[in-house]
C-alpha cells in the first residue's frame, strides 16, 4: 500500500528580497507543499523592510516578493501582511488583503515592544481587529506573555479567528530586550504556558506550534524533551486548533529548516491523524486555503 503523502503547510516563514526559486527548491528537498510568507527583511531587523513610508509618518509595509511568489506558484506561497494602527487607511489595506487571491491573513506585532502592549490594552488595535473580523480574515497574534490580553480580545471579538503567535511566549533573551521583562525560570515559563493554554476556552483561538526550541529549552530536533508538552497543547486545545510553523529564518536555537521539520515528522508519539493535523490540515482549515496536493 503507498503511503499517504502528508500535506506540509508552513504557517511562517520570512523571505525577500527575491529568494523565490532557492525557497521553493528547498520546499520541494524538505516535501513541503505549501508555505505563508511574513515578508520581513532581515538586514535590519528593526527597520521593518518593506514599507512604505507614509506622510504622518508611520509605514506601511508591503510584501512585494510575496505576492510575486504567490503570483509564480500559486499553489505552493501565500501571504499574511502586518497592519499598523498609525496607519490611517487601515482598513482598506486589510480589504485589499481580503480580495487577493493570495493574501490570507492579517499580522500585528504589539508584543515587539512595552509601548505597542500599552497600546493593544488601551484598545489601539481595537480597529484592526473589528476590521479583519469583519473581512473574514484570520489574524496572526504576536504578543507574548500577555494571556489575558489576547482572552480579552477574544472574547471581544467571537467571530475573529486568533492564532496566537510562537506559543504565546517569549524566550528569555526576547524577554529581557524587548519587553524589559525578567528572566524566568523553567517552572516560571511553564507557569506562564499554563496560562496560555487556558485560552484554549475560546474556540475562536489556536495556537501557533513555532519556536518551541526556545520557549521549552530543548532542541527542536529530534525534540523528545519537547514531545511532552506538545502533548499537554494537544490536550488542552485539542488537536484541531494547533498550527505548525518553523520560523527557520530568525529560528534563535540554530536548527535548520529541515531539523525543525523533522521535530515533527519524527515525532512517534503522535498519531497519524494528529501529524496531520497539526502539519498541514489546520493550516488549511484556519487559513481557508484549498490544498494544492494532487491526491
Amino acid at each position: 500500500m503507498q503511503q499517504k503523502k502528508l500535506d506540509i503547510v508552513d504557517t511562517q516563514v520570512h523571505i525577500g528580497p527575491g529568494k523565490i526559486e532557492e525557497t521553493l527548491a528547498a520546499m520541494n528537498a524538505l516535501g513541503i507543499q505549501s508555505i505563508l510568507i511574513d515578508e520581513y527583511w532581515l538586514q535590519d531587523f528593526f527597520s521593518y523592510n518593506p514599507h512604505h513610508k507614509l506622510k504622518n509618518g508611520a509605514i506601511r509595509p508591503i510584501c512585494p516578493t510575496a505576492e510575486l511568489a504567490a503570483q509564480l506558484y500559486p499553489n505552493r506561497f501565500s501571504w499574511m501582511l502586518r497592519i499598523n494602527p498609525q496607519d490611517t487607511e487601515y482598513a482598506s489595506v486589510i480589504r485589499l488583503v481580503r480580495d487577493a487571491p493570495s493574501g490570507l491573513a492579517i499580522r500585528i506585532i504589539p508584543g515587539m515592544n512595552p509601548l505597542d502592549i500599552k497600546a493593544f490594552h488601551e484598545g489601539v488595535y481595537d480597529k484592526i481587529m473589528y476590521e479583519t473580523a469583519n473581512c473574514g480574515l484570520p489574524l496572526s497574534l504576536y504578543l507574548p506573555d500577555q494571556p489575558e490580553l489576547i482572552g480579552k480580545a477574544a472574547r471581544k471579538y467571537p467571530d475573529l479567528r486568533i492564532i496566537v503567535d510562537h506559543c504565546g511566549l517569549y524566550n528569555n533573551e526576547m524577554r529581557v530586550n524587548l519587553s524589559g521583562g525578567k528572566v524566568f525560570s523553567q517552572k516560571e515559563q511553564m507557569e506562564m504556558f499554563d496560562k496560555v493554554l487556558a485560552l484554549s476556552d475560546f474556540p475562536n483561538v489556536a495556537l501557533k506550534w513555532a519556536h518551541y526550541s526556545t520557549m521549552f529549552q530543548g532542541p527542536a530536533f529530534p525534540g523528545e524533551e519537547i514531545r511532552s508538552v506538545l502533548r499537554k497543547t494537544i490536550n488542552a486545545f485539542g488537536v484541531d486548533r494547533i498550527l505548525w510553523a518553523s520560523d527557520f529564518s530568525v529560528n534563535q536555537s540554530g536548527e535548520n529548516w529541515s531539523q525543525i521539520l523533522y521535530s515533527m515528522l519524527g515525532n512517534s508519539e503522535l498519531s497519524e491523524d494528529e501529524l496531520t493535523a497539526i502539519i498541514g490540515k489546520n493550516a488549511r482549515t484556519w487559513l481557508n486555503w484549498p490544498s494544492g496536493v494532487t491526491k
